[in-house]
């Protein structure tokens, strides 16, 4: 529908002002109890401090990842092999971008129990993008039926502690070390994540090595891969820099291959990601306009509406008006 639009406008050369976007930095939660293994924890943890050492030393010199341990209570939770962790109560983490659960032996009952604490978690996780368990996490999300490793929640009515939400992780088959080390390419590209992987010991199995092998992949599957991830991120701070390390080419050359294969510079398809973001956010809810900006990666209304006018030559309030009217015409 927008993007039927998209295609009979005119670039208009515009750039993402400094003020649009702002520095990203992802919060990665550890859900720990009793028993629980700490040398997969310790290696989750190890990906995302490589990481922000890498980005520390780049350009902008910020790291992107923090990391934090929580528990049913808070304080001292001790590990498979008595060490203790300190941790944070439930309320005190704020919105995390992952959440990775971690537990040793069998679920108590008094945990799958706590109508709290399952309400907390549910909500926790509908919010995050991803959701994974470590060791025996996977039966404590089975037995207090929070959504695990589920990507579309956000978009459905979901009632915590609904049963029918359990279901496997995401990348069940996979080990804790691959799932933060699939995050870190998500969020930055396979030629990052060969940097984090140097830095990294006991990496060179083969799982690890088809994660960053892609020279079989032609420049336009590249550019096009690149595209892809701009649209899925566009919600977050992005620069040339970044992008242009998803796609493992230097920013001269990405600029010049994108502009050739797109048709617009990576940061007009990046305004035109948000538009299209803001613009299905604005069909499906009755949010301000101010929270879909925030939702977009951008600071303010004012900043949507400047963008709306730009590409689709309306406010976001007369679009919502237009498509709302259209879908009644349809009985729809």
């Amino acid at each position: 529908m927008i993007t039927t639009q998209y295609n009979a406008l005119r670039t208009s050369g515009h750039g993402v002002s400094a003020r649009d976007v702002t520095h990203q930095m992802h919060s990665i939660g550890i859900l720990i109890f009793d028993g629980f293994s700490m040398l997969p924890v310790a290696e989750v943890i190890d990906v995302f401090d490589k990481a922000n050492r890498i980005l520390a030393a780049g350009p902008g010199g910020l790291p992107c990842y923090r990391t934090a341990f929580v528990s049913r209570h808070g304080g001292c939770v001790s590990s498979s092999a008595e060490l203790a962790v300190m941790t944070q109560r439930p309320e005190q983490l704020p919105s995390v971008r992952t959440l990775f659960v971690a537990c040793g032996g069998e679920v108590p009952a008094k945990v799958a129990a706590d109508l709290q604490f399952r309400n907390w978690l549910c909500e926790t996780a509908c919010r995050a993008d991803e959701v994974f368990a470590i060791g025996n996490g996977d039966s404590l999300l089975s037995a207090i039926s929070a959504p695990a490793g589920r990507t579309d929640l956000k978009r459905q009515n979901v009632v915590p502690g609904d049963s029918s939400l359990a279901g496997p992780t995401r990348f069940g088959t996979r080990s804790a070390v691959r799932q933060a080390l699939e995050l870190v390419r998500q969020d930055f590209g396979i030629a990052f994540l060969r940097r984090v992987l140097e830095l990294i010991p006991d990496t060179g199995m083969p799982e690890f090595n088809a994660m960053t092998s892609d020279s079989a992949k032609s420049i336009r599957d590249k550019i096009h891969e690149s595209a892809q991830w701009i649209a899925r991120n566009c919600n977050r701070a992005i620069s040339v820099t970044v992008a242009a390390q998803t796609a493992g080419m230097s920013e001269r050359s990405y600029l010049r291959h994108f502009r050739a294969e797109m048709g617009v510079k990576p940061s007009e398809y990046l305004r035109r990601s948000r538009v299209e973001l803001a613009a299905a956010i604005l069909e499906s809810s009755d949010l301000p306009v101010d929270k879909i900006a925030r939702r977009c990666g951008l600071t303010s209304g004012e900043c949507l509406a400047r963008l709306f006018r730009q590409i689709l030559d309306v406010s976001p309030t007369e679009y919502r008006s237009r498509m709302r009217s259209a879908n009644e015409r349809r009985g729809t």
